[in-house]
Order: C-alpha cells, then structure tokens, then sequence
C-alpha cells in the first residue's frame, strides 16, 4: 500500500520546444509568413510551399532589415510553420502540403 504512483509526463518533442522558442525570439514570424501566404492565396493560387516562404522570408528579411539581430530561419520548422499558418488561418487550410508527424524514436521502419 505504500508504493507511490510515478506518474511521468513525457518529454515534450524538441523540434516542438524549438519552434516555440524561434516564435519567442522572432515575435513577427508567423505574421510575415502570413503574409506572403494570404498574398499568394489572394493572387489566387490554391497550393504553396512552405519551404519558398522561408526563403522569400530569408532574402526579404536579408535585403530590407538592417538589423535582424541574427535571427534566423530553420528549415526544421517549415513543417510546423505550415500547420500553423493553416490553423490560424482558415483561408490557407489546405495551401501547403504536410504530413503526418512520425511518433519520436520512429525512423520509419515498419514492424
């Protein structure tokens, strides 16, 4: 009866606390994602890739900021970026191809 339960929470995914911490760091991210995505949408195109967005992001953010305090895009995040944009925007569900996320530890083998 003495026995203790040992509840454990499972680690939250790293790429997860990255990207959450890439949003703390750069606080307009998703906007100017946003952006770019809701104009494309606008101009009537129905997919984009996420991964153009960020390099568009990059060479604007490169050639119009002075100072951008070394903030940086990583690509790891693209796939996150995605589905965030989709869920915060209704207009661009369905605009960039995702898939389904791999459970961590699973390097794709199938048992």
């Amino acid at each position: 009866m003495g026995e203790q339960l040992e509840i454990r929470m499972a680690p939250k995914d790293k790429l997860l606390l990255s990207w959450e911490k890439a949003k703390r760091e750069d606080p307009f991210l998703i906007r100017d994602l946003a952006k770019l995505a809701l104009d494309l949408r606008g101009q009537g195109h129905k997919r984009w890739s996420i991964d153009a967005l960020f390099h568009v992001l990059r060479w604007q953010r490169a050639t119009t900021i002075r100072n951008h305090n070394g903030l940086k895009l990583n690509n790891n995040h693209t796939a996150l970026a995605a589905r965030e944009l989709m869920e915060i925007y209704p207009q661009l569900n369905g605009f960039f191809e995702v898939r389904i996320r791999k459970p961590r530890g699973n390097w794709g083998q199938i048992h």
